[in-house]
């Protein structure tokens, strides 16, 4: 990793444009990646789903209930 002055970023943390298709008429989101992802906040980058145990279960019953 080399920086290059002190606007430079790692490039784990560079921010790309989304480019995931928006809306209906087909054009790319122009939004910045999250820092480290390829997707913006809308299009699922700041998504991580439950991590815990305990988070997973809640998902499931949540699912199990809305099923019904």
């Amino acid at each position: 990793m080399t920086l290059a002055g002190p606007a430079a970023k790692p490039d784990s943390l560079a921010r790309v444009v989304c480019g995931a298709t928006r809306h209906r008429d087909g054009q790319p989101c122009e939004a910045l990646s999250v820092p480290g992802k390829r997707r913006c906040r809308f299009h699922g980058g700041a998504s991580t789903g439950p991590r815990t145990a305990e988070g997973k279960a809640k998902v499931a019953a949540n699912l199990r209930k809305r099923m019904q």
